[in-house]
């Protein structure tokens, strides 16, 4: 599974080189909104390429997330440790792999429609034709702001270890309140993807949820600063 993995990464990267090389490459900028990225506003097959190029991507983190979530839970540490001891960096990587595994389909259908928009005729996102060009940047944003916690969680693992070893200690301070941090911010993670989208004409009750939520991640994430703080002032 890792290896066809590598491979699907791979070929997504030379798609993608060539989608960039091709013609004037991609003309709707990296959130391919509609109806930017629709035709004709975005006449050029290199558009076609990249949604291609982002669905071998996806397919691939797939993969590696299940690889990663079953080697996980049949790791041998399972017998003798509880899931609150496992090292940080496990933990964040198992909830980075939940989180892949949880966005990337609705991205994988978001652009697929955005395909068959585009070469088939349909109108899942055209407005003038029953569409909702809306219904895209939701799709879009529940998978492009998980992302952003698949890109730092381990970072704060790997730093969590760190300063565990430039310390002298075995295990950062407050270990199990750091693992409990990491999941809390990916469950949250997957909650507030509409802040991206204030200025997208939402009710004032939805736009009042979602800011009040993404002030909630501070809390996870504030206890990952104090415990790194903590760890140093131990020392």
């Amino acid at each position: 599974i890792n290896n066809l993995s590598f491979w699907l990464l791979f070929f997504s990267f030379i798609i993608s080189l060539f989608s960039a090389i091709y013609s004037y490459g991609p003309s709707s900028g990296w959130t391919l909104y509609p109806p930017y990225s629709s035709y004709p506003s975005s006449a050029f097959i290199s558009t076609d390429f990249i949604i291609f190029s982002l669905h071998l991507a996806g397919a691939s983190s797939i993969l590696s997330s299940i690889n990663f979530i079953v080697t996980v839970f049949i790791l041998p540490i399972n017998n003798f440790l509880s899931f609150f001891q496992y090292p940080l960096f496990i933990v964040a990587q198992l909830t980075v792999s939940f989180l892949l595994l949880i966005s990337l389909p609705v991205l994988a259908a978001a652009i697929t429609m955005l395909l068959f928009d585009r070469n088939f005729n349909t109108s899942f996102f055209s407005n003038y034709l029953g569409g909702d060009a809306l219904l895209y940047q939701h799709l879009f944003w529940f998978f492009g702001h998980p992302e952003v916690y698949v890109l730092i969680l381990p970072a704060f693992a790997i730093i969590s270890h760190v300063l565990s070893f430039l310390i002298n200690r075995n295990v950062p301070f407050s270990y199990p309140g750091l693992n409990i941090a990491i999941i809390s911010i990916g469950i949250l993670g997957c909650l507030v993807w509409a802040h991206h989208m204030f200025t997208s004409g939402m009710d004032l009750d939805t736009r009042f949820y979602f800011a009040s939520a993404t002030l909630i991640i501070a809390i996870p994430t504030g206890i990952n600063i104090f415990s790194w703080i903590f760890t140093i002032l131990s020392d």
